[in-house]
Order: C-alpha cells, then structure tokens, then sequence
C-alpha cells in the first residue's frame, strides 16, 4: 500500500518556524523539503518556477492511502475536494498567492517519490490582501473552517460549489485580468443569491452582511483605510457585473438612466495607495465580500 500526496506552494505564510503543522486528518503545512522538491520536473517547468519552488512559505499536503476499490465498501473520498477545500478554505478566510502547480505523488519510502505535475494557474490577491500576511490567527480561523468548504464540494448544493469555484477562478484570474476577476467573483455571489433585480441583490447583501459594514477588512493599519460600505458598494457592484457581462462599455455606465455609476473615475484604496479606477476597487472588493458571503452560507 503506498501513501498518495497532493500538494501545492503557498506564499507569504507567517507562521513561526515549525516544519510541519497540523491542521486536519491527512492534511498539514510543510515547509519546503527535500521530498515535496523532489516533484519538480525541469521539462515541465521554466526555471524560474523550478527555483520558485524553493521560496513557497509552505506547501498544504494532502496525503492518503491508496486502498484498493473494495465492492460493499463505503464509498471512497473524493479526495482532490478534500485537498481543494482545504486550499480555498484558507483563500475564505485571507486570500493567498499560490505558485499554481500542484503535485500529485506516489510515496514509495522516505525518499522515494514518483510525481505528476498538474500546471494550474497561481493564485493572485489584491492589495489589500497582499498587505496582509497570512499569520496564526488566521489559521485557527482556517482550520475551523475547512471541513465545511470540504463538506460544501461533496454535498449537493450546487450554487455552495459554484460560489467556491468562482472564488477559485478569480484568484487564478486576477494577475491578468481584473475586471473578469472581479466578474467572476459577483457571479459567485449570485449563485448564493439568486436576484431578481439590482435592487434584490443589494438587499440581500445588505442583508447578510449589513448594510454599515466596511467591505475591506480591518487588516491593515494606513492612513485613511478604504471606506466602502457594502450598502455604498453593491448597487455599483451589481451594474459593473452587469455592463461587463454585456459586453457594454464600461464609459456608457455613468449615462445609465435608471442606476448611473461612474465605473472610470479615479480614487484612492487608501492613503498610501495609488489612484485606480473605481471599476478595480469594485473587483477588489467583490472578492472579499465573496468570501464573507460563503463563510455565512455553507
């Protein structure tokens, strides 16, 4: 019987010094190792991501037994949702840069491993985001939370793994395009809510999240700190999805009749930051107000 990993790098974990860390059955952070690096491939990556590899935080490994397919037995996990709950439960709670490939290996002894490499693309976060580390707090927050995620992509709730998945594809998305990114990240606020109208889906949001509740997170301390409320935001939120998804210049929202927002306009995330277009502080945005959707849903 031989032990299967599946395993992916993760940046900018701020958690001490211990090698390894638990965090449920078959599932821990591991700091790089000889074992985990012995995955890499040279014709399969460039090599710049063969050396990246080394400077990954920690690596979440999923590891199982390969038992063999026993008829009359329980059915078998799904286990590539056992490991990509795990990883988008960590994404809920604080989103994190990934290194985007994913190692599935068969562990032969301590120092024999035979590897495919699944080429996914890394996972980028906003600014905001990104001026927060990943640290111990936000773990046990993780931890708590990873078997529902897990439980979410077994189950039979269709708009939960739909919610997930967007999440996931805007992360992948986001380096290279943040308006289908932050597109990607409404949509899975949709498949919770399911509105009828504008107006609904503002209502809804409100309504979950509350209406004074700042959309940026408490993570950092800045001059002036982003002051959205989500009563401030969803409206815009919802014609941006709307405009984007119909292919209509984004310059015509601010001639709207009915809901006018002007989607260009230039502002500030906070006092340190450059100027933007409101339209990327709505992508931005749309992310974490995703993720307090699914941690209040699943």
């Amino acid at each position: 019987m031989n032990t299967m990993l599946i395993y992916t790098g993760i940046k900018r974990l701020a958690l001490g010094e211990q090698e390894e860390i638990f965090l449920a059955d078959g599932l821990k952070l591991v700091k790089p190792n000889p074992l985990l690096l012995s995955g890499r491939m040279r014709y399969a990556q460039s090599e710049r991501e063969y050396d990246e590899a080394e400077e990954a935080s920690h690596y979440l490994v999923y590891s199982y037994e390969d038992f063999p397919v026993v008829r009359g037995r329980e059915e078998p996990k799904d286990h590539n949702a056992m490991f990509y709950g795990s990883l988008m439960a960590l994404q809920i709670v604080k989103p994190v840069c990934t290194l985007g490939f994913v190692y599935r290996g068969t562990h032969y002894g301590e120092d024999s491993m035979h590897t495919a490499i699944e080429h996914m693309p890394p996972m980028h976060v906003g600014e905001w985001a990104s001026r927060k580390t990943f640290d111990r707090a936000c773990l046990s927050e993780a931890i708590a939370f990873i078997p529902r995620v897990q439980a979410a992509l077994t189950g039979a709730s269709v708009p939960e793994k739909n919610a997930i998945t967007a999440l996931q594809l805007g992360l992948e998305t986001y380096a290279y395009h943040q308006y289908i990114a932050g597109l990607l990240w409404v949509i899975g606020m949709e498949a919770i809510f399911d509105s009828e109208s504008k107006n609904d889906f503002s209502d809804k949001l409100c309504k979950l999240l509350g209406a004074d509740t700042r959309v940026f997170p408490d993570w950092n301390n800045v001059p002036n700190p982003p002051h959205w409320t989500v009563k401030g935001i969803a409206l815009d939120l919802y014609m941006f999805r709307s405009k984007l998804a119909h292919g209509v210049d984004l310059r015509q929202a601010a001639q709207d009749k009915k809901t006018p927002v002007d989607l260009l306009k230039m502002v500030q995330l906070h006092g340190y930051s450059q100027e933007r277009s409101h339209a990327r502080v709505l992508c931005e945005a749309a992310c974490y107000l995703l993720c307090r959707v699914i941690q209040l849903s699943i």
